[in-house]
């Protein structure tokens, strides 16, 4: 027998919008920690950052700082840049994420494929680890003006596509709200 509770939770999951948005990659393993503290997961779910301008996905205020370019250093920060500071409004959020196809027209496997991924990052417009990646179209950065960025562990690409994470394109994507 389900609870009141359980049962809205299952209606308000069913009737969520979908958004269509920009899956970037990120090695969650490397970092030692994020926005929302310690890395630490649902089980069964895939860490993800978003960006605190994504239009539909975003709850909060915009993370703080301001561009700064003498932060750059070629296509990276500068050594010892720590970034802007970011409200965790979003923390522990879960969305259901599916690849319909790879970003520009590029060709990938497993469109149709869906993973859930548990908001432990934020990725800010004002991050240099953001605006110096000049070598890549803006909206494939997380944190774009008016695209839904997300930002996934790279462990996710193999689920989205069936294929190892390496020189692959990113992913266009839908995006559901999710219970963890």
């Amino acid at each position: 027998m389900y609870s009141i509770l359980a049962i809205a939770a299952l209606l308000s999951t069913a009737q969520a919008a979908t958004y269509s948005g920009v899956a970037t990659f990120n090695d969650y393993a490397a970092q030692s920690n994020t926005v929302c503290g310690p890395k630490s997961g649902v089980s069964g779910t895939y860490g993800v950052a978003l960006g605190d301008l994504s239009p539909n996905i975003w709850s909060g205020s915009k993370c703080s700082g301001s561009i700064n370019s003498s932060k750059c250093n070629g296509q990276l920060p500068v050594s010892g840049y720590s970034g802007p500071a970011c409200p965790t409004t979003t923390c522990g959020e879960c969305f259901r994420v599916c690849n319909k196809g790879g970003y520009g027209g590029a060709f990938i496997g497993g469109v149709g494929n869906c993973v859930i991924a548990n908001v432990i990052d934020v990725c800010p417009s004002e991050s240099a680890y953001n605006f110096c990646k000049t070598d890549v179209p803006a909206a494939e950065r997380c944190g774009t003006s008016s695209t839904n960025s997300i930002d996934l562990d790279e462990s996710a690409y193999s689920a989205l596509t069936g294929e190892s994470f390496g020189s692959g394109p990113n992913l266009l994507v839908s995006i559901t709200p999710s219970s963890c």
